[in-house]
């Protein structure tokens, strides 16, 4: 129930289209039942060897014996009297003098009514197409929004594609749920109550039995749908593996032809497919057996209707032949809204398997920002202090950093040294809030960094990382990234202190080239380079940098490493790196080992208080010495 109320609240802004679509949807099944009524007087009128003043006759006197046999039948049943009425009021309009005019306002109102139909029903789909797009339309910008403000924790714990699954796989399935079941919820349920009062006014008897079949079916398509939806939710899963595998064997193809991986790629999609297939075939073989079993269902009651009527009818004191055949015209209208309606919770059912995955990304927990009492910086005055900080990504999983104490003041730069998984990168995400501290606490000038506001703690901070990450859109726009309003001469500006300038007016449309999806068109230095402009754009009080020229061949690094040096100017920057070439000018270096700090000094310092740092230090700088060693004769 909570599921539906959440789907619920995404309605709630067409609240006034629905009204209107309900209205018109009470106009359609007014005519649709007006056709199918005359329907029969056109039939009669027809066929009936009767001349139109012995119809007359017979629709406004008691003479004879047909409406001898209604006078009895009116005695008996009052149902059946309200019917007589109903029916004497609508032959008051249709039957004429002659015969031929009595034919030919027949056929004028079966046309008009039918036409009336159809017109409110165009309104009322188009009414709900609109209403049907629009809510997916909100549902999937919800979710990209979302998105955007959820921690990286969430991101870092799914694949990408399951994530992208979930955008537009799951999206798409509620949006055909809407599609199909939307208008159908409005529509056929008043069909069926207005169609079940008609037939209950022309024989309760008869209606008895026809009722016999609604909680069978009931009970039937609420066991099948339950089945459904726990099967549609298997198949949700398989498909967002099926994705995840798609993506991840593209995204990585040169390292599958550089391993010749391609058969193994192939079997994984293979094996991940055929899952896929048997969940989808088991759920949809299970949701085609509900329309067989109900119509079963309605053809056993029909017999019984037929039987139980036509005796009725022959023994001429409940029931006459015209009722009997409108009643059964008017069944087996109520028999395809009925069919519609018993499919419908499949249909739900595979939606709601699909919303509960969409709404577990939208009820995730997000990033805060803009909770009251935030309080915002604008530039850094003083330092930055990590304050007995203790972190695990998760609670079953180890303490990545153990009691961390660091202070670094404003204008300070800061290395971070020590093996992979050491928690370096760790111990810096935690600065602009990737991740939030588990124990003690992160200050900037004595201000705890949980109570800044987020967006002006970020806004202080500017980013280089190892992994050059690039929108496929033009230089210009990557540059300025963040900071959309930048001229293009501050841009040029970025472009010229990051050693970029250059080879940005080589390119075909200068500033304006699309780079390509993550940067392929550009080299990994260029890419850099590309990364530090944009920091240098930022103009940040703070700068991280990670590993930022680690995987960069010497004439790039000398460029890139020229450019960082531009960027570091007046700024407190904090340094990750491997080699230590890298860093031994830094102002203080910090030495960490299994989420610890070891040391803290100057290269200098550290090189003859630390036998770890000179350990580092000497595997690095005797490795090439070593490697020339072994390449001379």
């Amino acid at each position: 129930m909570n599921l539906y109320l959440k789907i619920l609240k995404f309605m709630k802004p067409f609240w006034r289209l629905i009204t209107i679509s309900i209205l018109l949807t009470f106009g359609y099944v007014f005519f649709n039942t007006i056709s199918l009524w005359i329907s029969v007087d056109f039939l009669k009128e027809l066929f009936s060897p009767q001349n139109v003043e012995s119809q007359k006759l017979k629709t406004s006197t008691t003479t004879n014996s047909c409406d001898l046999q209604k006078e009895k039948i009116k005695d008996k049943d009052k149902n059946f009297d309200i019917y007589n009425k109903v029916n004497r009021a609508i032959k008051s309009v249709i039957i004429k003098d002659d015969k031929f005019d009595t034919l030919r306002m027949v056929c004028i109102i079966i046309f008009l009514s039918y036409l009336l139909k159809n017109i409110f029903l165009y309104l009322h789909e188009t009414i709900n197409a609109y209403i049907n797009f629009k809510i997916v339309v909100n549902l999937r910008n919800k979710l990209h929004g979302v998105a955007m403000y959820l921690p990286l924790s969430f991101f870092e714990s799914r694949h990408s594609g399951k994530i992208t699954s979930i955008a537009f796989n799951d999206v798409k399935s509620i949006k055909n749920v809407l599609e199909k079941s939307f208008g159908k919820m409005i529509l056929s349920p008043i069909q069926i109550v207005t169609n079940l009062l008609i037939l209950l006014l022309i024989s309760w008897k008869l209606s008895l039995i026809t009722f016999t079949i609604i909680p069978v079916s009931g009970y039937i398509i609420i066991r099948i749908g339950q089945s459904i939806r726990r099967r549609s939710r298997r198949v949700f899963q398989r498909i967002s593996v099926v994705m995840a595998l798609f993506q991840e064997a593209i995204s990585s193809i040169r390292i599958v032809k550089a391993f010749t991986s391609e058969e193994k790629e192939i079997e994984r999609f293979h094996n991940a497919n055929n899952k896929f297939f048997k969940a989808q075939f088991r759920a949809k073989r299970l949701s085609l057996a509900t329309s067989p079993l109900n119509e079963t269902f309605g053809v056993l009651v029909f017999s019984g209707l037929l039987w139980v009527g036509g005796t009725l009818v022959f023994r001429g004191t409940e029931l006459d032949a015209e009722a009997f055949v409108r009643y059964l015209l008017i069944l087996f209208a109520t028999f395809q809204p009925l069919k519609t309606f018993s499919g419908l919770n499949n249909t739900i059912q595979r939606g709601l398997a699909a919303a509960e995955r969409v709404f577990n990304v939208l009820d995730y927990p997000k990033e805060e920002y803009d909770r009251p009492g935030y309080k915002v910086i604008r530039r850094l005055k003083n330092s930055i202090e990590w304050n007995h900080v203790t972190f695990q990504y998760n609670e079953n999983e180890p303490v990545v950093l153990c009691d961390i104490n660091l202070k670094i003041n404003k204008g300070e730069k800061i290395a971070f040294v020590g093996p992979s998984g050491s928690g370096k990168t760790t111990l810096v995400s935690l600065l602009p809030r990737f991740y939030d501290v588990k124990e003690g606490a992160i200050k900037i000038d004595g201000t705890d960094i949980r109570e800044i506001d987020l967006r002006s703690l970020r806004k202080q901070i500017g980013i280089v990382m190892q992994e050059n990450i690039l929108f496929n859109d033009t230089v210009f726009a990557n540059i300025s990234y963040g900071a959309e309003s930048a001229s293009e001469r501050r841009v040029i500006m970025a472009a010229k202190a990051a050693n970029a300038w250059d080879f940005i007016c080589n390119m075909e449309k200068g500033l304006y080239t699309v780079v390509g999806e993550k940067g392929v068109k550009l080299s990994g230095g260029q890419k850099q380079r590309i990364s530090i402009a944009r920091a240098i754009l930022k103009n940040p009080p703070i700068l991280i940098l990670d590993e930022a020229t680690s995987s960069l061949d010497a004439e790039s690094e000398m460029l890139v490493q020229e450019a960082i040096e531009k960027l570091m100017k007046n700024r407190t920057v904090l340094v990750i790196a491997h080699r230590l070439s890298t860093v031994i000018h830094a102002d203080r270096i910090v030495v960490m080992n299994r989420g610890r700090i070891l040391d803290i000094g100057s290269h200098h310092s550290l090189l003859e208080k630390s036998p770890f740092y000179r350990n580092l230090y000497e595997i690095q700088f005797r490795e090439p010495e070593n490697n020339k060693n072994r390449n001379e004769p």
